[in-house]
């Protein structure tokens, strides 16, 4: 989709309210500046994914962001964590369903941020991206729970899990 497309003004965000996310995408396609870079996914987070919800404009932002990630050759865990945790709550019941007419666009940017981060897996050496991209490759696998068990091993978690044994 692209991010010139009227559409973008006519769909929900994560509030089930209007959010055109083309205006941050645009943004963070254009520039370089890691302040700028993290004030827009504040925006994205924060806009694309609320509690649990997402919408029209949480899914269609998928392949935007991939796009974003594979041109800048970034591992910013911010574009594989919104991706991931977009895809979790897509599976949720209480979302609204991926239209068919974007099925193939949506797949099909999971399946290419899956290989860039395949191809480049040796070079991922920020632990929260990493984890985060072992969540995707579970989910993407058909492992949607240990996907989702795996986003939120963040480091006190992993720790007090360890503890047990």
């Amino acid at each position: 989709m692209d991010l010139d497309n009227k559409i973008w003004s006519t769909i929900d965000g994560g509030y089930k309210i209007l959010f055109d996310a083309s205006i941050p995408l645009k943004k963070l396609r254009s520039t370089s500046d890691q302040k700028i870079i993290a004030d827009i996914f504040a925006d994205l987070w924060g806009n694309l994914h609320h509690q649990g919800d997402v919408g029209l404009a949480s899914y269609l932002a998928v392949p935007q962001l991939v796009t974003i990630c594979i041109d800048k050759k970034s591992f910013d865990w911010n574009f594989v964590g919104l991706c991931v945790v977009i895809e979790h709550c897509r599976q949720a019941e209480h979302n609204p369903k991926l239209p068919t007419e974007y099925n193939d666009i949506y797949f099909n940017a999971l399946k290419k941020l899956e290989q860039y981060l395949l191809d480049n897996f040796k070079s991922i050496k920020d632990p929260t991206t990493l984890r985060l991209t072992l969540s995707l490759f579970a989910t993407l696998s058909g492992q949607a729970d240990l996907g989702k068990a795996i986003e939120n091993l963040d480091e006190d978690v992993i720790q007090e899990f360890l503890g047990q044994f």
